[in-house]
């Protein structure tokens, strides 16, 4: 029997491991290419692309800029209507309050916390909320409706022949100013023609209700001695059968 040689069976069992030649794939090699390949992102070691820093940089001056032209000193009367980014010459006078001020454009700003109500038609919610054109207490006497925004109005009220029973709140924390540009507004809206409301009836109401804190009901508001368009209870006319 032939001995067997101790290195040509080493050798042999190398050879199984190895590539039979030398041009053969890798496979070690070629995952280590992939995961090479494969990118995983990690947190706090990337930075903000240059050119995306400065285009928010110009975004950010760019609004600053258009800001500046366009603000129009901040006056309510400049961001209504036809009067949106008109300029305001301040060269003459550096008073903001000597710049006048439309009180219809300034109501129809302090408006926007109506709406949610009343409307922007002023037609109100059925059954919930009354309306406010061709309502008979807008129209009617405007110490009447002062004391309906600075003190608020709780319980029944008849508005157009129909009863409503919501709250409204108060607003006195509104400057005279304000309180009157609303009311202007609301008073010479939609299909509504009254006169407007000057700033000193509002102080004069205010001074006249003193430290009432309690809403107003609209029987309370009928009995005073003011000029009132009478209204006739909804509820007698049905249980009499008279028409309204």
């Amino acid at each position: 029997m032939k001995p067997s040689n101790p290195s040509s069976d080493s050798k042999s069992e190398l050879s199984a491991f190895e590539q039979p030649q030398l041009d053969s794939p890798d496979i070690q090699e070629i995952h280590r290419a992939v995961l090479r390949e494969q990118f995983e992102p990690q947190e706090g070691q990337q930075r903000v692309p240059v050119l995306l820093f400065i285009g928010f940089l110009g975004l950010s001056m760019w609004a600053g800029w258009y800001l500046s032209e366009y603000d129009g000193n901040f006056q309510p009367n400049v961001y209504d209507g036809p009067d949106a980014f008109r300029q305001i010459d301040l060269s003459k006078s550096t008073d903001k309050t000597s710049v006048a001020i439309d009180p219809k454009l300034l109501g129809k700003r302090i408006y926007n916390n109506c709406v949610s109500c009343h409307q922007a038609t002023g037609l109100g919610i059925v059954g919930q909320y009354p309306p406010l054109d061709a309502s008979e207490w807008v129209t009617g006497d405007d110490r009447i409706l002062a004391r309906i925004l600075l003190n608020g109005l709780s319980g029944p009220i008849l508005v157009g022949g129909k009863t409503y029973n919501a709250q409204m709140p108060a607003w006195s924390r509104l400057s005279d100013r304000d309180i009157a540009s609303v009311l202007t507004y609301i008073r010479s809206s939609w299909s509504n023609t009254a006169a407007p409301v000057d700033e000193a009836t509002i102080a004069k109401v205010r001074l006249e209700i003193g430290g009432r804190t309690n809403s107003f009901t609209a029987a309370e508001l009928q009995s005073l001695d003011l000029p009132v368009i009478e209204i006739k209870d909804e509820t007698a006319s049905k249980n009499t059968g008279a028409a309204p």
